[in-house]
C-alpha cells in the first residue's frame, strides 16, 4: 500500500491521504475519491454538485478491489468548495471505530518509518 506523506491535525485529529482510497456511497453507482480522513471525519471530492451539507449516507471505504472499511454512516457539514465535501462520522460502532484507527495508526507508523530512512541516507 502506497501512503503519502500530507498529513494536518489542525481540526483535533490526525489527518492524513492514502493515494487510491475511494469511497462507495450507498445509493450512488459512481465511486468517489477521499482528499484525506482521520478518526473524526474525512474529506471526498464530490464532483458536481450533487451533495448538500446536512446529507446521511451509508458509505464503505474501497481501496482498488479490496473493501477497507464497510458499513460507515457519515454526514456532510461543510462544503469546503472546488467539489469537496467535509464529513463526519455518525454513531461508529466499536469494531468501525478499532479499523479506523488502526488504519490511521497504520499509516502513521509508514510515515515515521520512511522519516527515519531518509534521515540515514
Amino acid at each position: 500500500m502506497e501512503i503519502s506523506f500530507e498529513s494536518s491535525s489542525s481540526r483535533g485529529a490526525f489527518r492524513t491521504s492514502i493515494p487510491g482510497l475511494a469511497l462507495r456511497i450507498e445509493g450512488h453507482p459512481s465511486i468517489y475519491s477521499v482528499k484525506d480522513f482521520s478518526v473524526n471525519g474525512l474529506a471526498f471530492a464530490a464532483g458536481d454538485g450533487i451533495f448538500k451539507v446536512d446529507q446521511q449516507f451509508k458509505v464503505d471505504f474501497i481501496l482498488g478491489k479490496k473493501d477497507l472499511l464497510t458499513g460507515l454512516e457519515i454526514k456532510i457539514v461543510r462544503d469546503i468548495g472546488k467539489g469537496l465535501m467535509g464529513c463526519i462520522y455518525v454513531d461508529l460502532d466499536k469494531y468501525q471505530e478499532a479499523r479506523l484507527d488502526k488504519l490511521v495508526l497504520e499509516v502513521q507508523k509508514r510515515m515515521i518509518k520512511l522519516r527515519k530512512k531518509k534521515g540515514a541516507s
